[in-house]
């Protein structure tokens, strides 16, 4: 009977084990549901909206000072937007000279990764 007492005894032990475990997986998938509605992630969403609806009014000022040789401004943008999202945010930020600036590099040839280290460099030493 000792030996029976035992093994129950053995027995629940490893059922509260995966018991425990299971719980611990549960608890884990619902901090991932609440992770998306992280207030960092929407105040990141914000900013973007806002980026974007003031994207209009700025295509409209830059759009008399284009130059119709080479890529235009509005499909640098347009790029930059498309492939690095945090750059377009930062170069978004700078005012419109900066942003005049990097565009001359972009269409002098330099490398995106020239570019984007100008807007942040433009951006930092605002």
């Amino acid at each position: 009977m000792a030996t029976r007492y035992a093994r129950t005894t053995c027995e629940n032990r490893i059922l509260l084990k995966y018991n425990v475990f299971a719980l611990f997986v549960m608890f884990l998938f619902s901090q991932l549901s609440v992770a998306e509605e992280d207030p960092y992630l929407s105040a990141i969403s914000s900013e973007a909206e806002k980026v974007e609806s003031t994207e209009a009014s700025t295509l409209a000022e830059t759009a008399g000072d284009e130059e119709t040789d080479g890529p235009s401004l509005q499909a640098f943008e347009e790029d930059l937007k498309a492939r690095y999202m945090g750059s377009f945010t930062f170069y978004k930020k700078l005012p419109r000279r900066s942003r005049e600036e990097v565009f001359e590099e972009y269409k002098g040839g330099a490398s995106i990764d020239e570019i984007r280290k100008k807007i942040m460099d433009r951006f930092l030493n605002q």
